[in-house]
């Protein structure tokens, strides 16, 4: 599937909406024109919907404190957690790890509404596995990421919950699942903060759920919201890249030897080009095609068809929405399919 995939210019969103009301934020983004709609995630509706506990929640040693709204290690009955929780995974059952209407609201809410109106894509999205990994921490300031067994299975955690979640999708969609990896945390891979995440480390836990998603007959994606190292994002073996192309995205051309590959097995790349910050008030969508127009040559620059970009873009906004107030989230997907609209008529982006 992966291969074949190609979007031409297809609008989808990140995942976070700024709506409390599960249905009406289901019903805004099957209403917003996508050409691949998403289940919407509400961190505004509760603590449980956060990035870090709505994925953290399940995971030995893991503990959610709502009132506080934090989440932490607790490694007082590591042993016995870890063996309750292998013995549910290798028990093979998607099914054993779902997500809760109180952690995915609008997962059951998309489903509804969407029944009957069998979109050609639809897409999904998880914390990824270094964001997960490097956003938990012990007492002592230890992030999980350190502790090599609960690393395994913070990582074997997403792969079931992702596994669970196409197949939730699936019904909805003619021709596919797309689901994006959300790793922000990779906007600062190299930096001193984060000298401890080597490239083969990040590689090994992302494959791990990619190759869930891609064994599930879903399409992989990565999604981080700010600029990184593109080659070793390209490398990882994703078929869409999505990033903040609005501030950062003629950077991307700087990896030509890695794009290359990328683009040979199949690879797409999804513009983030309307900001999801107040600058949203500001832009008009003449002014962000020609953003996404300055993207295209850096890359045309470095020897890459028009034709083959076009075919392979997706666009979207920068990031969630969930920041944002409700009527500037209708802004930023009423831009973006302007945006399309504008690019489909001019004919070469």
């Amino acid at each position: 599937m992966g291969s074949a995939f190609q979007p031409c210019l297809a609008t989808t969103g990140i995942g976070s909406l700024p709506f409390v009301d599960a249905d009406e934020a289901a019903a805004f983004l099957l209403d917003a024109g996508l050409s691949i709609p998403f289940w919407p995630q509400l961190p505004r509706r509760s603590f449980a919907e956060g990035m870090i506990a709505q994925y953290g929640s399940g995971m030995p040693c893991v503990r959610l404190i709502p009132d506080r709204g934090v989440v932490c290690l607790d490694t007082g009955t590591r042993m016995s957690e870890l063996e309750e929780f292998y013995g549910r995974f290798f028990a093979e059952d998607p099914s054993l790890f779902p997500m809760s209407s109180d952690e995915a609201a609008g997962l059951p809410a998309f489903e509804r509404l969407a029944a009957g109106r069998r979109q050609p894509f639809v897409k999904g999205q998880t914390t990824g596995p270094v964001t997960l990994c490097t956003s938990i921490f012990d007492p002592d300031r230890q992030p999980l990421f350190s502790d090599l067994d609960l690393r395994d299975a913070a990582v074997k955690t997403i792969v079931r919950k992702v596994q669970w979640q196409i197949e939730r999708l699936k019904p909805l969609a003619a021709e596919g699942v797309l689901v994006f990896v959300d790793e922000p945390v990779l906007a600062a891979f190299g930096s001193s903060s984060y000298l401890y995440l080597s490239e083969a480390v990040v590689h090994e836990m992302l494959g791990e759920v990619f190759a869930a998603i891609t064994g599930a007959g879903a399409i992989t994606g990565i999604h981080v919201c700010g600029n990184s190292d593109w080659g070793m994002v390209a490398r990882s073996g994703v078929q869409v890249i999505n990033f903040d192309a609005y501030q950062y995205g003629p950077s991307i051309a700087l990896y030509p030897d890695d794009l290359a590959p990328f683009f040979e097995r199949g690879g797409c790349i999804a513009w983030g080009i309307v900001p999801t910050t107040s600058a949203v008030n500001e832009v008009t969508a003449e002014g962000l095609l020609l953003r996404l127009q300055a993207c295209f040559e850096a890359l045309r620059r470095k020897g890459f068809s028009s034709a083959l970009l076009r075919e392979r873009a997706i666009l979207t906004p920068s990031c969630g929405t969930g920041t944002l107030t409700p009527c500037e989230a209708r802004r930023v997907f009423e831009l973006l399919g302007q945006v399309r609209e504008l690019a489909l008529a001019a004919g070469e982006v």
